[in-house]
């Protein structure tokens, strides 16, 4: 049967009239694009319903979104009909002229006073034009006025990419320290920020400690995790990358493992050194440790400050102080400081990391260590101590000048390849490990 439709520029309901001003195509789908933004209503001559067409509420012309908002809901004022159970056409589309339509939903039933609808996630970067249309009796009515609204770009971010402990690998230090290749991404992320996850199974059944840290810079990012955890003991680990602006998640990366072995200096053995080093106060703080092929340099804040450790007397010169090193031996964790520097001595006099089973630990001096060498990816720590510490058997109580050390750096030791550690400072910045 063919509709002739009456255009109307006003529809009262109150006595089923309306004011024709252009008569219709036969089909109703020709009606509505006929219709243009100013018409109010369209009458069905073959059913006699007069249809007002419904009134755009949100969002509002013109919006823009974040990617993350969607999905979005399409609200509309209700249209009016002189006879029929109303129910709404909702239509999106890429361009004005509704030919390329993403996204279409006939047949949504009538809300009270307006009526909503929640839709498709749209892809990101675009320009979207809406609108809806009521159907009731079988005939159908004008479409509302166009709007138009953007969606913003997608983020995309991937997992970050574990980087130490290496999988299976050993963590020591009162709390591990984990390190991770930032994640790659696209879109206009916000502020960056990782959480770091420690598990005792593999399938984080349950998380045992996990910290949120801000991205560190050097394309890596370092947290620590406190954690009550058992000695030697196996955990898990995995971290995800969050985009805190836009709520915005990555995968979960992959889950590796580490053996945890605690270290206390107190509680180590100690080689050819005064025998408490260990609880000498703590008043220096590596700040970093560069491994290339030829040395490892280690830096630390009291080398070259105003509050530099006092040279003191050696021989025919000075000495400033001793670079050490502890390794865990057989679930043993045991120190000794090797290497003497004077106040300017060169970093790179510390010996080739491959080096250090025979260059350092030569004799049976060194006790547990005799031989020691590290192997790609063992934990290690790395300390300094004031003056001159080889063979040295007085104590704090017997001090001949200044006795104190820094903090021990627990690192991966890295025998061929370079790598570069950085480390927070006490009211400083925070940086993460660097490979070269």
């Amino acid at each position: 049967m063919k509709l002739n439709l009456c255009v109307c520029t006003a529809l009262v309901l109150a006595v089923g009239a309306a004011a024709c001003t252009k008569s219709s195509p036969t089909r109703p789908t020709d009606a509505a694009s006929v219709a243009d933004a100013a018409t109010a209503s369209v009458k069905d001559a073959a059913t006699g319903i007069t249809i007002t067409s419904p009134t755009p509420v949100t969002p509002a012309d013109g919006t823009k979104f974040k990617y993350t908002d969607q999905p979005l809901t399409l609200t509309i004022n209700n249209a009016a009909a002189t006879s029929g159970t109303i129910t709404y056409s909702f239509q999106v589309a890429s361009d004005s002229g509704f030919s390329n339509v993403v996204f279409s939903k006939d047949g949504v039933a009538a809300g009270s006073g307006t009526t909503s609808l929640k839709i498709d996630t749209l892809a990101g970067n675009k320009d979207y034009f809406w609108r809806a249309r009521a159907v009731a009796g079988g005939a159908t009515g004008p479409y509302s006025k166009a709007r138009t609204f953007n969606v913003g770009p997608q983020i995309v971010i991937q997992p970050p990419t574990l980087v130490s402990p290496a999988n299976g690998a050993q963590s020591g230090g009162s709390s591990p320290t984990f390190t991770i290749q930032n994640s790659s991404r696209t879109g206009p992320v916000g502020t960056m920020v990782y959480s770091f996850a420690i598990s005792n199974s593999s399938a984080f059944a349950s998380i045992l400690a996990s910290n949120v840290v801000a991205e560190g810079g050097g394309g890596q990012t370092t947290a620590t995790v406190s954690a009550n955890l058992t000695p030697n003991a196996t955990y898990y680990w995995r971290v995800q990358a969050i985009d805190s602006t836009n709520n915005v998640q990555s995968q979960f990366s992959d889950v590796w493992s580490f053996k945890y072995v605690p270290f206390d200096m107190r509680q180590a053995q100690i080689f050819d050194n005064p025998p408490d080093v260990g609880s000498w106060p703590e008043t220096a703080h590596i700040t970093s440790v560069n491994f290339t092929v030829d040395a490892f340099l280690v830096d630390f804040d009291k080398r070259d400050s105003p509050d530099r450790w006092p040279d003191t007397p050696f021989g025919d010169g000075s000495l400033q102080y001793t670079l050490g090193l502890c390794g865990n031996r057989n679930g043993t964790w045991m120190c000794s400081a090797v290497v003497q520097f004077w106040y300017g001595r060169d970093l790179g006099a510390s010996t080739p990391p491959s080096y250090v089973g025979q260059n350092w630990f030569y004799d049976a001096r060194w006790g547990g260590l005799l031989g020691y060498q590290p192997q790609d990816g063992e934990t290690v720590g790395i300390w300094v101590g004031a003056g001159n510490l080889r063979g040295q058997a007085y104590t704090a109580a017997s001090c001949p000048r200044v006795c104190e050390r820094s903090n021990v750096a627990m690192v991966q030791w890295h025998n061929n390849d370079p790598a570069l550690y950085t480390f927070t400072l006490p009211g400083g910045r925070t940086l993460g490990l660097k490979r070269h």
